[in-house]
C-alpha cells in the first residue's frame, strides 16, 4: 500500500542532510547565540540560588524522622525515607529560594521563547535556500505580535507539555512509597514488593514516553511558527498539528532516534545543545518537509485520471 512513509526517504539519509546544513555558519552562528544564553542563564541562576537542590542523608542519623511536608519559618522541607536503603531523601527549599527560582524561571522563558523561534527561523531559511542575518532573531522580540506567538507556543511546548508529564508520573511515584513504606527491610521483601517496585518503574518509564510524545505532537506548532512567522496563533496551531498528519507515529519513533543526544543535553546541562539542537531541529524540520511533500504526491496521484488499464 502506498503511503506518506513509504514515499518518504529513509531516516539515516535525513539525518545525514541536517548534519551537513548544520554546519552552515549561520546555523553555527545562531546556535552559538542561544546556547550561550541558555547557559548563561543556568548560570546565574545558580549564582542566585534559585535552583531546587536535594540531598541524601543517612537514616542511622535521623532515625525518629518520619516521611512528609514540615513547614517552618524559613520555608518547606519534603522529607522521604527510604528504610530498605537506609537513606532519606531531602529537599529543603526556602521561600526565598522559591521566589528566585520562579522569578528566574520566568526571565529565562520570556528571553529564550522569542530567540529560540529566531534560531528555528534561520535554520528553515538555510534549509530553503534563503538569505538571513543574525540580526533578524531580534524582530522576534521588536516585533510585538512574533512575540506574543513565540510565547505563547513555548509555554504550551515547555510549560504545560511538562505540567502533563509531572501529573502522569503520580501514579508511579504513589507506587515508589508504598514500596518503601510495606519494605523497609530486605528481609521484609516480598513478591508484593516486587510486583510494586515494578509496577513503579514501568509507570515512570510510561509517564515519561508520555511526556516526549506530547511534545512531539506539539513540536510541529513551533516549527511552523518559525517557518511561517506571518500566520495568526490559530492557524500556527491548526497547520502545525495538521502538518504530522499521517506520520505522527513515524515522527514520534524518529524523534526517539535522538533520545541518546538528548540524555546527553541534560548530563552537560545544556552545552551540548550547541551540536544537539540544530541537528535534532533540522532533522524533525526535514521529517515534516518530506512529509508534505509526499503527501502532496499522493493528492496528486488521487486526483490523476485513470485509464483503462488501471481500472480493476
Amino acid at each position: 500500500m502506498d503511503t506518506i512513509k513509504t514515499r518518504m526517504p529513509p531516516r539515516r539519509g535525513m539525518k545525514i542532510v541536517a548534519k551537513r546544513l548544520m554546519l552552515h555558519p549561520l546555523c553555527m552562528r545562531l546556535s552559538l547565540l542561544l546556547v550561550s544564553v541558555s547557559v548563561a542563564l543556568y548560570g546565574l541562576r545558580y549564582l542566585l540560588g534559585a535552583t531546587l537542590t536535594y540531598g541524601l542523608m543517612d537514616l542511622n542519623q535521623y532515625s525518629d524522622t518520619a516521611s512528609g511536608i514540615y513547614w517552618n519559618q524559613e520555608g518547606v522541607s519534603l522529607l522521604f525515607r527510604m528504610d530498605l536503603t537506609q537513606m532519606i531523601l531531602a529537599v529543603p527549599l526556602s521561600y526565598e529560594q522559591i521566589i528566585r527560582f520562579v522569578l528566574m524561571g520566568a526571565v529565562s522563558f520570556l528571553l529564550l521563547a522569542p530567540l529560540r523561534l529566531g534560531a528555528m527561523e534561520g535554520y528553515w531559511n538555510v534549509m530553503r535556500g534563503q538569505h538571513q542575518t543574525v540580526k533578524q532573531v531580534f524582530q522576534w522580540f521588536t516585533q510585538p505580535r512574533r512575540l506574543g506567538k513565540a510565547w505563547v507556543v513555548e509555554f504550551v511546548l515547555g510549560i504545560l507539555v511538562r505540567g502533563a508529564g509531572l501529573v502522569a508520573m503520580i501514579p508511579s511515584l504513589y507506587l515508589f512509597y508504598l514500596f518503601y513504606t510495606t519494605t523497609p527491610s530486605v528481609q521484609a521483601y516480598t513478591t508484593a514488593s516486587s510486583l510494586l517496585q515494578l509496577g513503579a518503574t514501568v509507570l515512570a518509564i510510561a509517564a515519561a514516553l508520555f511526556t516526549f510524545w506530547l511534545h512531539s505532537v506539539f513540536l510541529p506548532v513551533r516549527y511552523c511558527l518559525c517557518a511561517h512567522p506571518e500566520y495568526t496563533l490559530g492557524q500556527t496551531f491548526y497547520r502545525g498539528l495538521l502538518s504530522a498528519r499521517g506520520v505522527r507515529k513515524a515522527f514520534f519513533t524518529f524523534r526517539l532516534s535522538y533520545l541518546l543526544w538528548f540524555f546527553l543535553s541534560q548530563l552537560t546541562y545544556g552545552i551540548m545543545d550547541l551540536y544537539v539542537v540544530p541537528y535534532t531541529s533540522l532533522g524533525g524540520m526535514l521529517f515534516l518537509q518530506e512529509a508534505a511533500r509526499a503527501r502532496q504526491q499522493l493528492e496528486e496521484q488521487d486526483d490523476r485520471p485513470q485509464g483503462p488499464e488501471e481500472l480493476p
